[in-house]
């Protein structure tokens, strides 16, 4: 009996023991998984923002929409009006998206080059709770260079993503021959 009462002892030292350290590493998985998903958003935030540049349209709102799923919660002070989608009504987190998000046209249109290049950064949150315990102003021993925002210092991850499409014209379609993607084009209104 008293045997089985020892080993009752030490499995529950032992939990003590390796319990926290596994809480810690699951947490620490499950951030990584949840940056890894934001990544991929900001790299399609980039794309839109391309696209919307190619299109004459507004790539900052481009982008915001696109990152408004991963935006978290509003840490930023008055982040502004939210968008308004016709059709589904204001997007849930834009405001937050729009504070936390900016576009840098790299490359813009009708340059020569026949591409448009879009930045996107974006300030992920980081959720869990033990990320806010750094002692460190711009950096974290698991997930490096960190921003804090907002009164409370809520920590987020600056993600950044570079998108290049091609553009499909080069500007002056008067008298385009042999252009890839546009058919051929005269000035001659004859048909």
């Amino acid at each position: 009996m008293r045997i089985l009462r020892d080993e009752q002892g030490q499995v529950m030292v032992e939990t003590a023991i390796a319990f926290p350290i596994q809480m810690l590493i699951t947490l620490a998985i499950m951030q990584f998984c949840l940056i890894a998903v934001a990544k991929q958003v900001v790299n399609y935030a980039a794309h839109a923002a391309a696209r919307a540049v190619l299109v004459s349209e507004d790539p900052d709102r481009a982008a915001a929409i696109v990152c408004s799923p991963i935006a978290g919660s509003n840490c930023t002070g008055n982040p502004g009006a939210p968008i308004f989608i016709p059709g589904w009504g204001n997007l849930h987190r834009s405001p937050q998206s729009q504070a936390k998000t900016s576009v840098d046209v790299l490359n813009g249109p009708d340059d020569g080059d026949k591409a448009v290049v879009a930045e996107v950064s974006h300030e992920f949150e980081l959720i869990f709770p033990f990320v806010n315990a750094t002692p460190f102003r711009d950096w974290h021993p698991i997930w490096g260079s960190i921003v804090k925002l907002g009164p409370r210092g809520v920590v987020h991850k600056v993600l950044t993503q570079t998108v290049s499409i091609p553009q499909p014209w080069d500007g002056d379609l008067d008298g385009v021959t042999g252009h890839e993607v546009i058919p051929d084009v005269t000035s001659d209104p004859t048909p």
